[in-house]
């Protein structure tokens, strides 16, 4: 065997190993979910066997709680956060990754500065504005921090900075004027960046505590991170029914990336070979 092919054997197993390390708290987190309470701790390091299946746990779930409630809540705030920080990254990133108009690295230079500024400093000045304008214990109190994301318009600006000027410039000669040419030429080639800015947007927002606890105080508009919380709260020793939980949270999540990953693969395919 040549020492490249064990250098590839090699590194294969290595992520192999590194890949059963990660599978294997989502696996127990599965197998758990489906053990009756007296198993947890009984047979804690035993995956559940098909004879004794309990689906009980999920009945609980989905019939004496409000999960759906919180996933409708969840949906509803990610997705209208998700396409306001595409629609706004992509019109930011274009204007200044493409556009040339007067003090535009200046500018994009102070929106630079906010990312070294805490996200948790924020989150009190936040919470004071909402309180005065009257957006406290409503969805649009989540939607609205999450709408404007500098790391999404950072990572537009990027990939315009490497988009073929000569491509616009034939649109501006066949009478095409910015918003034109825009849309029919530079949006539809910006469609791998935007799936892969959607997929980080949704998972990032998806998990986010903070803001829904500290901005939200009626149970009917909590969203799956603090209606978990609120079940440990009140079920504080339903482990199993607490990781059939944690399963039915993560199962958008898991069907949104299989059914963009391969448009997420291209994005980092590509970023490579331009890098």
């Amino acid at each position: 065997m040549s020492q490249l092919s064990i250098r590839k054997l090699s590194t294969s197993i290595v992520f192999l190993l590194i890949g059963i390390i990660f599978i294997t708290p989502l696996l127990w987190m599965l197998s758990t979910s489906f053990k009756f309470e007296n198993q947890v701790f009984e047979q804690p390091f035993t995956f559940v066997h098909w004879g004794h299946v309990n689906f009980d746990n999920y009945r609980t779930i989905l019939m004496d709680t409000p999960f759906l409630t919180w996933f409708w809540n969840s949906i509803f705030v990610v997705c209208f956060s998700v396409i306001l920080r595409l629609i706004l990254s992509v019109f930011g990133g274009y204007a200044f990754g493409f556009l040339k108009f007067k003090y535009s690295g200046a500018i994009f230079f102070l929106f630079l500065m906010t990312l070294f500024v805490p996200y948790q400093l924020t989150l009190l000045p936040q919470f004071i504005v909402y309180r005065y304008i009257g957006l406290l214990d409503t969805r649009w109190a989540l939607i609205i921090p999450n709408m404007i994301d500098i790391l999404s318009i950072f990572m537009m600006r990027q990939f315009f900075l490497s988009f073929p000027r000569e491509l616009i410039s034939a649109a501006y000669m066949e009478g095409c004027g910015v918003f034109k040419s825009f849309v029919k030429i530079a949006l539809p080639l910006a469609k791998t960046p935007l799936v892969t800015l959607g997929l980080l947007s949704f998972f990032m927002i998806w998990d986010q505590y903070y803001q829904p606890l500290i901005f939200l105080k009626s149970k009917e508009l909590f969203t799956i991170p603090i209606g978990l919380q609120s079940f440990q709260t009140q079920f504080g020793k339903a482990y199993a029914q607490q990781m059939a939980l944690a399963c039915l949270a993560i199962v958008p999540v898991l069907a949104v990336f299989l059914t963009l990953q391969r448009h997420f693969i291209e994005s980092v395919v590509s970023s490579g070979i331009k890098g």
